[in-house]
């Protein structure tokens, strides 16, 4: 069994995403681990890895763009706009 080392900002759904190219194998990593599935993860921590198939796809796609997911922010940084965040909340509503 292998682990893996958690990136600055990464949830267990990036962890999910980056090593199997999928999402779904968070609820299998979080009994590994014996932790929530939104446990807030450190820089740095040791996340125990399960057997589970590879979306190849998905992952090469990841690692040919040199992403590393990381999706949560524990604050928001100090030189941006909260909006920048939000997706627009203008629909045009045709009658």
């Amino acid at each position: 069994m292998n682990n893996y080392i958690v990136h600055e900002n990464q949830t267990l759904l990036d962890v999910s995403a980056h090593v199997y190219g999928r999402v779904d194998v968070v609820v299998a990593l979080a009994l590994l681990n014996n932790i929530s599935i939104t446990e807030v993860l450190t820089a740095g921590q040791i996340i125990k890895l399960v057997e589970a198939p590879v979306n190849s796809l998905v992952k090469k796609s990841i690692e040919s763009r040199n992403i590393i997911p990381a999706t949560s922010f524990l604050q928001m940084p100090t030189n941006s706009n909260f909006n920048d965040y939000l997706l627009p909340n203008i629909f045009p509503i045709l009658l």
